[in-house]
């Protein structure tokens, strides 16, 4: 049985690499959540992972960090290959429920694609 997981290779690591998604990419708003998204030539997908600061206690970081790095792996398949993302949570919000982040998520990526056709 194959190990599911977020390996590091799909991670954006290199702060060149994120501060080009950020100044670069295309940005969808949603309530909670920004998707950052940058078409390159290479042939990985990458992601990156960003909670507000505003967000008060490790705790709740460290969980809405691991419901986004969870979203994303069982939805990178949305994503061309190539592309470079970013997944930003800028609410403030103490109760964080996996399935309304999973609906915005899967709402941007919606908003995206209708946009580029």
């Amino acid at each position: 049985m194959k190990k599911e997981g977020f390996p590091k290779s799909l991670r954006i690591k290199k702060k060149k690499e994120w501060e080009e998604v950020m100044r670069k990419g295309v940005r969808t708003f949603g309530q909670d959540l920004i998707l950052l998204r940058l078409e390159t030539q290479a042939e990985n997908i990458k992601f990156g992972i960003g909670v507000s600061s505003g967000l008060k206690g490790a705790v709740k970081r460290n969980r809405v960090k691991r419901i986004l790095r969870e979203v994303i792996r069982k939805n990178k398949e949305k994503f061309l290959p190539g592309e470079k993302v970013i997944l930003l949570y800028r609410s403030k919000e103490k109760d964080i429920r996996y399935n309304e982040i999973l609906t915005e998520f899967l709402d941007l990526v919606k908003l995206k694609q209708k946009s580029d056709e």
